[in-house]
């Protein structure tokens, strides 16, 4: 028997049960996402903000998208590692919700870079000093170059 899986263009917006059953969600999805594209969770968050509103859902979510990460990890650009386990932990059972939270790059090629995991629509920004691969060196802004 094959299960039904909902694409995010297809799942349900209203996420008000899950939040008063004190559900946390954090979405994390790749730019350079080679089979689903992070514009279709960009588009499915923000329904969930219009269903329940903006402030109602920074409560429960959170939407993260990472700059140069793939599907997979496989070959790419940046091979995102978040430890999202211990996040969603830390928001459920102490109340805190992640605050600037940090992803690594694994890949050989990335020397363990970092950068600073920002709550959308913020995006990564390079200050203009400071070392290019520490998360230190970025700020989250509202303004993004691309989505």
């Amino acid at each position: 028997m094959t299960r039904h899986v909902e694409t995010p263009r297809s799942a349900s917006a209203d996420l008000r049960r899950f939040a008063e059953a004190g559900g946390k969600l954090l979405l994390l999805h790749g730019t350079a996402d080679e089979l689903v594209s992070h514009r279709s969770t960009i588009e499915y968050f923000r329904r969930v903000q219009k269903r329940l509103g903006p402030r109602a859902t920074g409560s429960f979510a959170r939407l993260y998208l990472i700059p140069g990460a793939n599907h997979v990890n496989v070959d790419a650009s940046f091979a995102a590692s978040y430890d999202s386990l211990s996040a969603l932990e830390t928001w459920t059972q102490g109340g805190q919700a992640p605050a600037r939270p940090v992803v690594t790059d694994t890949s050989p090629a990335g020397n363990a870079r970092t950068r600073p995991l920002c709550a959308y629509p913020s995006w990564p920004r390079y200050r203009g000093h400071g070392d290019p691969a520490s998360a230190h060196s970025f700020d989250c802004h509202s303004t993004r170059s691309r989505t």
